[in-house]
C-alpha cells in the first residue's frame, strides 16, 4: 500500500451482483486515474474508504478485490452495506 492514494476520490457504481442475488454489503467503486486492473490491484487493495450520508453519518468499508479489467474495485461495508441513494456519490480513501 502506498501513501499516494490517501485522499483519492472515487464514485460508487453499483452493488456486487450475481445472476439471482444482490450483495448489498459489497459495492463496486471507480476511482479517478485508475484505468487498468493492475493499477487497481497495486494501488488500492487493502485501503479503507469512507462515505458520508446526508445526515452526516460516516460509513467505512475496505477495498477487498479488483472487479473487471477497467480499474473497478469491490469494497466491503460491514455495517449493513450502503443504501441505494449512495450510487453516483463520492467516496474518499482515508487509510
Amino acid at each position: 500500500m502506498s501513501d499516494i492514494v490517501i485522499g483519492l476520490k472515487g464514485s460508487i457504481v453499483n452493488y456486487r451482483m450475481s445472476k439471482k442475488i444482490i450483495h448489498p454489503r459489497f459495492s463496486i467503486l471507480m476511482f479517478d486515474g485508475i484505468t487498468t486492473r493492475t493499477d487497481a490491484g497495486k494501488k488500492l487493495l487493502g485501503h479503507t474508504v469512507h462515505w458520508t450520508t446526508s445526515s452526516g453519518k460516516v460509513m467505512k468499508g475496505k477495498i477487498t478485490r479488483v472487479h473487471g479489467n477497467n480499474g473497478a474495485v469491490c469494497a466491503h461495508f460491514k455495517d449493513g452495506g450502503l443504501p441505494g441513494q449512495a450510487f453516483g456519490t463520492k467516496v474518499t480513501i482515508v487509510k
